[in-house]
């Protein structure tokens, strides 16, 4: 399982890779959703993947992996329940299931070796330093309110910062303002007279956004790419930060000459091809010598960590592959594109 901040993807293969059942839910995140909502979310995908893997295939799963996002939560004995009691509603025995970090699957989906680097830039991101397959060092990661600097949320929010600045000062909008403001306020323009002044429109645009929930600003991220395409400069500035901040992030968790793999996972990375290229850019100053490759299919990940732990050999390559290849139908997620080295 792939349970992330947006999207939860539940996927039961063989141990030969073979995938007989898969489905998908709404984020399971429980710092993003709450712990209640996060296991609904999570208890629906994980249930739907088995009932379509088909009879009996409840009592044939031999090993199980979740790879959350704000696996940390779980640390909280309240939150640890309701996600475990997700799983048994789901139709898993007790105990079966592993929670491991969203990290750590990402990077078992971009490569089959062991030590590395992963870097996911979605709702949230993290920068995650990889030993033995499992995470030692992480850099960000620190939620929406103070942290996932380059994520969708701070992208989306930097998006509706200068949408709200254009909106204050009157007159014509970028590319960028122009698509927000239509996206969170459609229809709505200022009136002309002293009680309706472009400031009063910018305060309107700011209040229809706090009341919706913080990780709704994600969806904003996507008009960057766009409005970057159009060249302007407001996009390409945040484009340009976003990606820095995300390249902080992966030096941070590296040794100064290593060589280990790099993987790039997550919405805004497998999306934005302006933020993917700026990032590359920056990162080819301290990976020389590192492959960088783009995830595979993150719940193929899961699942192969999951086969690691029924016995399957680590050392088959072939057999990574198998399990991290993308989804071909049901409509392709960009989060399940290939692994790829990326040009340096």
């Amino acid at each position: 399982m792939d349970a992330g901040g947006t999207t939860t993807r539940a996927l039961v293969t063989t141990l030969a890779g073979r995938r007989v059942g898969r489905a998908r839910a709404e984020g399971a995140n429980p710092n993003a959703h709450g712990a209640q909502r996060a296991a609904e979310h999570l208890a629906e995908a994980v249930g739907g993947a088995l009932d379509a893997a088909g009879r009996g295939a409840r009592g044939a799963v031999s090993a199980a992996v979740v790879g959350l996002a704000g696996v940390s939560s779980l640390r909280e004995e309240q939150v640890r329940e309701h996600m475990e009691r997700a799983l048994a509603r789901a139709g898993l025995p007790p105990g079966l299931g592993v929670f491991t970090g969203d990290d750590e699957i990402a990077f078992a989906s971009g490569t089959p070796v062991a030590h590395g680097t992963v870097l996911i830039a979605g709702t949230g991101a993290i920068a995650t330093r990889i030993d033995e397959r499992g995470r030692t060092r992480s850099a960000d990661g620190m939620g929406w309110l103070i942290g996932d600097e380059g994520s969708g949320f701070w992208i989306g929010h930097q998006a509706a910062r200068e949408t709200a600045r254009q909106l204050s000062r009157g007159g014509p909008l970028s590319p960028l303002a122009r698509a927000v403001a239509k996206r969170v306020i459609p229809g709505r323009r200022p009136r002309d007279g002293q009680e309706h002044l472009s400031q009063e429109h910018a305060r309107d645009f700011a209040r229809t956004l706090t009341a919706a929930a913080p990780v709704t600003l994600a969806e904003l991220a996507p008009l960057v790419s766009r409005a970057h395409a159009l060249g302007d400069p407001a996009a390409e500035v945040i484009v340009e930060a976003a990606a820095g901040h995300l390249a902080h992030s992966v030096h941070q968790v590296r040794a100064p000459g290593e060589r280990l793999p790099v993987v790039l996972a997550g919405g805004v990375l497998a999306g934005s091809e302006p933020v993917r290229r700026a990032l590359t850019r920056k990162l080819a100053v301290g990976t020389a010598g590192s492959v960088v490759a783009m995830a595979g299919c993150t719940a193929g990940g899961a699942a192969w960590l999951a086969a690691l732990r029924a016995g399957a050999p680590e050392d088959d390559h072939r057999l990574h592959a198998v399990f991290t290849r993308p989804e071909r139908d049901h409509g392709r997620d960009p989060a399940d594109r290939p692994a790829q080295a990326l040009p340096r």
